[in-house]
């Protein structure tokens, strides 16, 4: 990477949805007053329409809040996480709420590849607080085919029409209300006790899972893999209906 990108005030981060023009976020390191990734928070509400609240890292303003965090993928199976802090209401998975590494110029730089552009690949996220929110990974392009999809991009799902479905969702506060009467503590194994295939008939109950398990084919090879070597068979995604 260049010396005037490690020591310039800001760095332009270019993202896009499939089939979309290419955004630019950009990060003004000389902005003090809060997390520097909660710039990036605020910046995808413009792009996805997403409430900031909303979103686990976020064109027309999906709520910040409703954002749950961004991933930033290193290559196929690594990645950097980083969590909104501006979740509403604040995020209760603790033990997935960790970073690795500090939202700074050198390792974003690092991330970038210098600067390498990336598509945004989309997520329905639930935490353990029973609400719904959105989680965008950063899937830096020399990681995606032109025309196939990838275990980690898919052009037909990651796209603006997606994007809308999954808004409807986060949004949509009957529905969170609903869901989260419907929804058991603790969802995962704990005094043995496990019921993360109840909140998946919930999902299933609402019509969601469709958008919360992905559904493209590289997915599912991985998961055929997965399969082969551990106790795991793929939860369907809807209710089952009498002939």
């Amino acid at each position: 990477m260049s010396a005037d990108n490690i020591n310039s005030d800001e760095t332009v981060i270019k993202v896009k949805l499939s089939s979309e023009d290419y955004h630019d976020i950009v990060i003004d390191w000389t902005d003090t007053s809060q997390a520097y990734e909660q710039q990036v928070f605020s910046r995808l509400k413009k792009i996805s329409g997403i409430p900031y609240e909303h979103s686990l890292a976020e064109i027309s303003g999906i709520p910040v809040e409703q954002t749950f965090d961004i991933y930033f993928l290193a290559g196929n199976y690594g990645a950097e996480c980083f969590r909104n802090k501006r979740a509403e209401p604040q995020l209760e998975n603790t033990p997935l709420l960790c970073m690795r590494i500090q939202f700074n110029r050198e390792n974003l730089l690092n991330l970038m590849n210098g600067n390498e552009p990336f598509r945004l690949a989309l997520r329905l996220r639930c935490d353990d607080n029973k609400h719904f929110y959105i989680g965008y990974n950063f899937v830096p392009e020399r990681l995606i085919g032109e025309t196939e999809c990838t275990l980690n991009f898919c052009h037909h799902l990651d796209n603006k029409a997606h994007l809308n479905k999954l808004r409807a969702i986060v949004t949509n506060d009957a529905l969170q209300s609903q869901m989260a009467h419907l929804l058991v503590q603790p969802r995962w194994p704990e005094n043995h006790e496990f019921h993360l295939e109840r909140w998946h008939g919930a999902y299933r109950r609402f019509n969601v899972m469709q958008y919360y398990y992905r559904t493209c084919y590289p997915f599912h090879q991985t998961v055929i893999l997965t399969s082969r070597h551990v106790n795991y068979v793929p939860p369907q995604l809807y209710l089952r209906t009498h002939g």
